[in-house]
């Protein structure tokens, strides 16, 4: 599958559709206003260089949130730091819609989530419709 930022600087092939999406509610995913789709970023391929943010605000930053330097869309969150796991959530807003229908939309509550398994969701999941709502 292949998806870009608005202005089409940055471009992004992942491997194939995601198993599910994830409208997480934290901090983090809200202002970077993304719905993501997890891969390996080993298996991601970028064309383009983006920008990287790293919170200051937090001790030890587990991730960078990625950017168009131009448009300013977000692209991607990777692993910050040595150690990090080969996993990368990727904007699949930057996707056609289209190629989306049908994948399990999940709302992660990472906000009230203190770190404890199984994660819990602030509602239940759907099926995304393509259109932008769910079904």
């Amino acid at each position: 599958m292949n998806g870009s930022c608005l202005c089409g600087r940055i471009t992004i092939r992942v491997p194939g559709r995601p198993d599910y999406l994830n409208a997480c509610n934290c901090t983090f995913c809200t202002k970077l206003g993304a719905v993501w789709g997890y891969f390996p970023l080993s298996r991601v391929e970028f064309a383009g260089e983006p920008r990287a943010y790293v919170r200051a605000d937090i001790a030890d930053p587990a991730l960078s949130g990625n950017f168009c330097p131009d448009c300013g869309a977000t692209t991607h969150w990777a692993p910050h730091g040595p150690g990090r796991p080969d996993r990368a959530g990727i904007n699949m807003r930057l996707f056609d819609p289209a190629e989306l229908i049908g994948i399990e939309l999940r709302f992660g509550d990472r906000r009230n989530h203190a770190g404890v398994e199984p994660r819990h969701h602030y509602r239940e999941p759907t099926i995304f419709d393509g259109a932008g709502a769910t079904a």
